[in-house]
């Protein structure tokens, strides 16, 4: 019995941590700095790093006390402190140990001259002209090693990035001279050859081999630099022909300067996408759709969508097919054709047309150039029509901004013009423009002031003779607020809105953020649409609350219209980008 006891005493005692009965405590204490030299102090202080660990015995602490004063001078050294004077003490109380350094960082060195420069063939270049702009130490300031470390990669990196792959420093020295407390930069970069591009070649067979060299950024010949392999890479992902996109350059083995340049894809798993879905938009009420596409229709880079949406008061079925020419990354032809119902406010339109484009499309500027067969039957109040226009049209827009689809601060600015000609395939002659214009300011954190305007005119002999598909109207989500969807413009005997050929509207939107997804805003619109320029304006309020996406926003809207005029709505739901 008496030797059972005794074994498991004896298990409970080894079964106890070291450190509660072997090994004393240690707390280290640092004065006399703070921030980051005391931050970086408590990192190379290998007592103290050690003391968190593990357990130390008597003899280690001792060794690593004696070591104190070398960890805190190389700690400091970095910052331009080569001379501190370090005042420490350990003594051993009931509790432990305790270790403490005070601190005296004496005069910094400061830096009395800097010498940056290039030589080889980048000597010559703009982009390493003026190589002391990469180096944020200052004559007179103290000796930062972390800038100087910081200049030393920034200039190699941008040699390299410029094909000057072989680029070394024939001299990098920091020379401190501590009775004068000052130090004397000398950074002297070698260029060496400049690398030019070489052959591409890729295996792949997803695309002809003259469209994938289309999607290159550069030519054989062009200078080296990764920033255009990247800009390829980038860009063949943008098409969503490939699953998988690497665009590499074989430094390891160049040709003479020549690097040459490997091309490796992989295809989609599938082609043909479908999608069903149901919604509702303010403008055309619930809706269900159906739709498909295809991004790679054949080798060529042709590409083929279609949908098919049926709505409370709308339905329409659409047919895209885009071909890639030029520079595929930006210029397209498109064929379209279109059929469309629409019907609201006493106001039913029967449209169909075909119609071929050309754009040029980039992330913040587009040109449109078409051309359009349109033939609309049409009953708008007590009048009713037929059309059959040959429409010609120029569109092109413009953004400056920070982000497109999440901006802080941008501005977009498009303009479309539009027309026919009697005689030449149409019924009537007219003239159409229209200017629209977005801004997004951000002059405070966590608010944001939004403006939105668009002008038009129509020049024809009368809006009878022209579609309602054509005509300007104003009410709705993207107008004016407050009134339901083209329920303000000139009326007709029966009281029907039947469009105007004027068209001006405005709005701002003040926002708040009120965390990294809600917003809540309050806004003002104002406009019509009119035969008169000078007629009086419909006005409305009222606040809203969004939610970012990432494609965009999310935003439900609840307005009140402030005149008698059109019809009344009060409840708008929107998605997509800020500009």
């Amino acid at each position: 019995m008496h030797f059972r006891v005794t074994f498991f005493c004896l298990l409970c005692l080894f079964a106890l941590p070291a450190r509660c009965w072997s090994e004393p405590a240690l707390t280290v204490s640092v004065e006399g700095v703070e921030g980051k030299l005391y931050d970086n102090i408590m990192a190379r202080l290998r007592i103290n790093i050690y003391s968190q660990s593990s357990a130390l015995n008597e003899v280690e602490i001792k060794r690593l006390h004696r070591q104190a004063p070398t960890d805190i001078e190389s700690a400091l050294a970095p910052f331009g402190y080569y001379a501190p004077s370090v005042r420490s003490s350990l003594v051993q109380n009931e509790k432990g140990w305790l270790a403490r350094y005070t601190v005296q960082t004496g005069a910094p060195v400061t830096v009395s001259k800097i010498t940056v420069a290039v030589t080889g063939e980048g000597k010559e270049l703009p982009e390493l002209s003026t190589p002391h702009d990469q180096v944020a130490l200052r004559l007179g300031e103290p000796l930062r090693h972390t800038l100087y470390e910081d200049a030393k990669r920034a200039l190699i990196r941008r040699a390299r990035a410029l094909g000057f792959l072989d680029a070394y420093y024939s001299t990098h020295e920091i020379r401190i001279h501590r009775d004068k407390k000052s130090a004397e930069i000398e950074l002297i970069l070698e260029t060496g050859s400049r690398y030019i591009f070489g052959k591409t070649t890729s295996d792949q067979e997803i695309i002809t081999h003259e469209l994938l060299m289309r999607f290159l950024s550069y030519q054989d010949g062009d200078y080296f630099t990764t920033r255009k392999l990247f800009a390829t890479q980038r860009d063949l992902y943008r098409t969503d022909y490939f699953s998988s996109v690497i665009v590499e350059g074989d430094t390891a083995n160049p040709d003479g300067t020549a690097i040459p340049i490997k091309i490796a894809l992989e295809p989609l798993e599938h082609y043909n996408f479908y999608g069903v879905g149901v919604g509702y938009a303010s403008d055309i009420g619930a809706y269900t759709t159906l739709e498909w596409r295809n991004p790679l229709f054949n080798k060529k880079g042709h590409r083929v969508s279609s949908s098919f949406l049926v709505g409370e008061r709308e339905t329409h079925c659409v047919l895209n097919y885009r071909i890639p020419i030029a520079d595929p990354r930006f210029n397209t032809f498109g064929l379209s054709g279109l059929w469309n119902r629409e019907s609201w406010e006493n106001t039913v339109s029967n449209a169909l047309s075909a119609g071929m484009s050309y754009e040029y499309l980039t992330p913040r500027r587009h040109l449109g150039i078409s051309i359009e067969a349109l033939d609309e039957d049409y009953r708008v109040g007590d009048t009713k029509g037929e059309s059959k226009l040959l429409i010609p049209s120029l569109q092109g827009s413009m953004a400056i901004a920070d982000d497109i689809v999440n901006t802080k601060n941008g501005l977009r600015v498009t303009a479309v013009i539009s027309g026919a000609q009697e005689g030449i395939l149409s019924d009537t002659s007219f003239l159409k423009l229209r200017g629209d214009g977005r801004v997004v300011l951000s002059p405070f954190s966590n608010w944001r002031l939004l403006g939105h305007g668009s002008a038009g005119i129509i020049l024809v002999d009368s809006i009878d003779d022209l579609p309602p598909s054509l005509r300007f109207y104003a009410g709705g989500n993207k107008s004016v607020r407050g009134y339901r969807y083209r329920s303000l413009g000139p009326v007709d005997s029966s009281g029907t809105v039947i469009g105007g050929t004027y068209l001006l509207s405005g709005s701002i939107e003040c926002e708040r953020r009120i965390s990294e997804l809600w917003r809540l805003s309050a806004f003002y619109d104002v406009g019509n649409a009119m035969d008169d320029p000078n007629i009086d304006l419909a006005h409305g309020m009222g606040i809203g609350v969004g939610i970012v996406l990432p494609f965009g926003q999310a935003t439900l809207d609840f307005a009140y219209p402030l005149t008698v005029e059109g019809s009344s709505q009060y409840v708008f739901f929107s998605v997509g980008a800020d500009l």
